[in-house]
C-alpha cells in the first residue's frame, strides 16, 4: 500500500506540508492490445437499423486515445455521417445541459438542492415551489406535462414555456420518489439559470462550456426561439468527445483549462434514482446492461452502471431519441460515442448499442487495462478559481479535515480539481491510497 499525503490550504492555495511514504511497488504490467472485431459486427451487420445516414462509432481509452472506430451505411456514400457533420441529438443535450447547470452552481448563484421557488415565484404562486433544482434534473421532479409539450414549443421562449409549465403541468407524484423521463424540470432550471446569472441559456452554453471546451459546432438551436434545454442540441461526434473527455479527466479540457470542478464532475455519477419506483422510463428492455441493470438516472445522464457490491457507479450514457449515445465508463478509463440521425433513433437501435458496448467491455476485461505509470507524490497548485491536486500512477484519492477521518472521492483521477470560492473549509488535506 502507498500513502501520499498533501496539506492543503483551501483559501490560501498553499501546502502545508508534504508527507510521502512508500510501502509496495506499481502494480505488475497488464495487456492492452484489444481485439474489437465482434464488437463492429454488431454495427455491421444491423447497418440497416441506423438509417440512410448511417452511424459513426468512436471509443477512446485514457492515455491512449482511439481504440476502436467505426463509419458505416446501407445508404448513398454522399450523405453518410462523419464525426463532424452537426445535427439534433435530442436527448444526448441532457448531458450538455447538466454540465451548464452544475457550473452554475460552482459560481455560487445556487445550491442544487435550493427549491425553484426561491428563484422562480410562480412556481410557490401554483403550489410547486418546493421542487428542489436537483430533483429536476435527476428525473424525480413529480413534474411531468407531456402534451401539450412546452419544453419543445418552438414558437416559445424559455421564460414563456416554464410560464406554462409552472402554470399547467401537474406534480404527479411526490417529488423524489419516483423516477418520471420527462423534460419539464430541466425545462424549468435552465430558466432558473437565466434569471441568477442576467444571460440567456444559449450565452450561459457558450460561454461556460463550449468555448472552454472549443466546441465550435455546438448549439441550442434545433427548436427556434426555445433552446429546449432537455432536448435542443446540435454537435457533432468530434464536439461531443471533447465533452466526454473532460468529463472522463475529471473536469479538465484537452488545453489544460478547468471547466468542471471534480465535485461537479462526480455528480454525474451518483445514482439519484437508485430503488425508486418506475413512474415512466423509455430504456428498452435488454440483455446486455451491464450487471443485468435496468438504467437508474443521475444528473442529467443515465446510470448505465453501478456495481452491485460497493455501489460505485462505473458508467453514465445519454443516449437521445435521434439515436445518437454518447457513454463515459470510467472503470475501464473509456469515453465512446454512437452518432447517428434517425427518427425513432435509440428506440430502434438501443439494443444493438448495448450489445456493442457489451462486447467492448468483454473483450478490455479479457485482456486487462493498460499499464500504469509509476507513483509520485501529490502537488498541488492554483488553477484560477481551482486547486489542482496531481500525482501519478494509479490511486484512490482521500479527503479530510482532521486527519482522523479520511473520505474516499471514488474514481477522481488525476488531475483532481477542487473548486476554491466559498468553500467553507478552512483546510483539507488529501492522500492517496495505493
Amino acid at each position: 500500500m502507498m500513502r501520499i499525503l498533501v496539506t492543503c490550504s483551501l483559501r490560501a492555495f498553499a501546502i502545508a506540508g508534504t508527507l510521502l511514504v512508500w510501502l509496495t511497488g506499481v502494480s505488475e504490467s497488464r495487456a492492452q492490445t484489444y481485439d474489437f472485431t465482434a464488437a463492429k459486427a454488431h454495427l455491421e451487420s444491423n447497418l440497416d437499423l441506423y438509417g440512410p445516414r448511417g452511424v459513426v462509432a468512436i471509443v477512446e481509452q485514457r492515455g491512449r486515445g482511439e481504440i476502436l472506430r467505426f463509419e458505416g451505411t446501407t445508404g448513398a456514400p454522399a450523405i453518410q455521417l462523419t464525426d463532424n457533420t452537426r445535427v439534433a441529438i435530442a436527448s444526448a443535450t441532457k448531458w450538455y445541459s447538466g454540465a451548464v447547470v452544475l457550473k452554475v452552481a460552482e459560481l455560487g448563484y445556487f445550491r442544487l438542492d435550493d427549491r425553484v421557488g426561491r428563484y422562480l415565484p410562480i412556481f410557490d404562486q401554483q403550489g410547486k415551489g418546493d421542487i428542489t433544482i436537483r430533483q429536476c434534473f435527476a428525473m424525480n421532479s413529480g413534474l411531468s406535462l407531456r402534451d401539450p409539450d412546452y419544453e419543445i414549443d418552438s414558437t416559445l421562449t424559455l421564460a414563456q414555456s416554464v410560464d406554462l409549465i409552472a402554470s399547467n403541468a401537474p406534480i404527479v407524484f411526490p417529488p423524489g420518489t419516483q423516477l418520471d423521463y420527462e423534460g419539464d424540470g430541466m425545462q424549468t432550471v435552465g430558466r432558473i439559470c437565466e434569471v441568477v446569472t442576467g444571460k440567456d441559456w444559449r450565452t450561459l452554453a457558450r460561454e461556460l462550456l463550449f468555448e472552454p471546451l472549443g466546441m465550435t459546432n455546438s448549439d441550442y438551436e434545433t427548436f427556434g426561439l426555445n433552446p429546449a434545454i432537455a432536448g435542443g442540441a446540435r454537435s457533432t461526434a468530434q464536439d461531443y468527445l471533447k465533452f466526454l473527455r473532460m468529463v472522463l479527466n475529471n473536469g479538465l479540457a484537452e488545453n489544460g483549462r478547468p471547466v468542471l470542478a471534480s465535485r461537479s464532475v462526480q455528480e454525474f455519477f451518483k445514482n439519484q434514482t437508485y430503488g425508486l419506483p418506475e413512474y415512466y422510463r423509455p430504456a428498452p428492455a435488454s440483455l446486455f446492461y451491464a450487471y443485468n441493470q435496468r438504467p437508474d438516472y443521475g444528473m442529467g445522464s443515465w446510470i448505465f452502471a453501478q456495481n452491485p457490491t460497493n455501489l460505485v457507479v462505473e458508467e453514465v450514457a445519454s443516449p437521445g431519441a435521434f439515436g445518437t449515445c454518447p457513454w463515459v465508463d470510467r472503470k475501464r478509463g473509456l469515453c465512446g460515442i454512437i452518432f447517428m440521425l434517425g427518427l425513432t433513433g435509440f428506440q430502434t437501435t438501443g439494443n444493438n448499442d448495448l450489445r456493442f458496448m457489451d462486447a467492448i467491455r468483454r473483450e478490455i476485461d479479457a485482456k486487462g487495462l493498460p499499464p500504469q505509470s509509476a507513483p509520485s507524490p501529490l502537488t498541488a497548485s492554483k488553477t484560477g478559481d481551482y486547486l489542482r491536486i496531481e500525482w501519478g500512477g494509479d490511486g484512490s484519492l482521500q479527503v479530510s479535515t482532521n486527519l482522523s477521518e479520511w473520505i474516499p472521492l471514488p474514481w477522481s483521477y488525476s488531475p483532481f480539481l477542487e473548486s476554491t470560492p466559498g468553500s467553507a473549509a478552512p483546510s483539507q488535506f488529501y492522500r492517496v491510497i495505493r
